[in-house]
């Protein structure tokens, strides 16, 4: 009987090490691996816009983003492009109107006052 016992908890003493053991060969298989290296990067980078040679003969045009609050009882605040002539000191503000899926947009001078 005695030999019965011994047998019997030397094999669950295996059963559970085998049921654990698998465990924690999953957890250390999980674990990603580190990076050796960092990843290259790109190459092909284009140089940034060059906006100098925006000017023209008339004079130089300046865009600037101008927000203003309307005149209404409730006012609402607007975000719009100006172009401004830096000669002669007009001025247009850029409209965009969207119709059937297509947006139009116009320079419309702005009054003088």
């Amino acid at each position: 009987m005695i030999k019965i016992m011994k047998k019997f908890l030397n094999i669950l003493t295996i059963l559970s090490f085998i049921s654990i053991f698998p465990a924690s060969l999953l957890e250390s298989i999980a674990q990603p691996k580190p990076i050796k290296r960092p990843p290259s990067l790109p190459v092909n980078i284009p140089p940034p816009p060059n906006f100098s040679g925006s000017s023209t003969k008339n004079g130089k045009f300046q865009i600037v983003s101008a927000e203003y609050y309307s005149q209404d009882s409730k006012p609402f605040l607007y975000k719009r492009l100006v172009k401004l002539d830096t000669s002669t000191g007009e001025a247009w503000v850029l409209h965009s109107v969207q119709k059937n899926g297509t947006e139009t947009r116009r320079w419309i001078p702005l009054d003088k006052k």
